[in-house]
This record gives C-alpha cells, structure tokens and sequence, in this order.
C-alpha cells in the first residue's frame, strides 16, 4: 500500500509543480492593442519582433468623427479692382458669405485643409446691361464633428 502511495504521490507531483510554475512565468503584455499573458521567455521576442510593450495596454481615445464640408461661391471682380463673394453657398459653420474678400476666403478655406474640385469661369450680363466676369469654387473639405 505504501508502495502504491508513492507511485501515485510521485505521478501527481510533476504535474503540481509544473502547472504551479506555468502560472507564474506568466507575464502580461499589450500585443497589437490587446492584452495577453505570454511566457516570461517569450517576453522580449514579442517586444522587439512585434513592438509589444510589457504591462496593460493604453487607453486608446476613439478617432474622432468627420463630416464632409462643401462650399459654393462665385466670385466677381468689382469697380475698385477688389474680388468679391457675391454669392456662396456652404455648410453649416463655415462663414463664407456674399461681400467677403475672395482671395481671403479661398486661403482660409485651403489652410483648413479644404480642396478646390472644380473652377469654372465666365461672363454674363447685368441688370444693367454691363458685362461681368465670374468665377465659380467648388471646394471640399472634412471637419470634425464637435459635440
């Protein structure tokens, strides 16, 4: 009976001691966004291979949302060489209006990251029996969504 005892205590105990040292060579990392436990050998190969960092992984903020913008304006030259918005049309928010400097606005729509798409020009006749020169934007542009 003895001797059975030990048989079994000595089956048992590899498998013990094992399972006791595989939880503790255990070590968490942040493997591509994701929290792993990997074995504390295998550590450095995920760090240098995979760029893995060693602990729980970062708190990520969400990519924030976009919405499209598009702006319409025609411009005009007038009587003082100036080239004016005589009219525009444009998302929400984005102040382009009749009566403001072409150029300006063009530069302020380009710096905000803003697209031309489509410039055409011509000419038609005024009220007056005057010809005026036109030049019509299309531009483009995304900006974030602001809550």
């Amino acid at each position: 009976m003895k001797k059975m005892l030990s048989i079994i205590i000595l089956l048992a105990l590899p498998s013990v001691s094992l399972n006791a040292f595989s939880q503790n060579d255990k070590v968490l990392i942040c493997h591509k966004g994701k929290e792993v436990s990997v074995a504390a050998a295998a550590v450095d190969t995920h760090i240098n291979q995979h760029g893995d960092t060693r602990g729980e992984c970062p708190e990520v903020d969400p990519e924030p949302e976009f919405r499209t913008t598009v702006v319409m304006m025609r411009c005009e030259g007038i009587a003082d060489n100036s080239v004016l918005i005589v009219s525009a049309s444009s998302s929400q928010g984005l102040g382009v209006v009749a009566g403001l400097d072409c150029a300006i606005t063009l530069s302020r729509l380009l710096n905000t990251g803003h697209s031309i798409r489509s410039i055409t020009s011509g000419s038609a006749e005024g009220d007056d029996g005057s010809l005026h020169f036109y030049t019509d934007y299309l531009l483009l542009g995304k900006e974030p969504v602001r809550e």
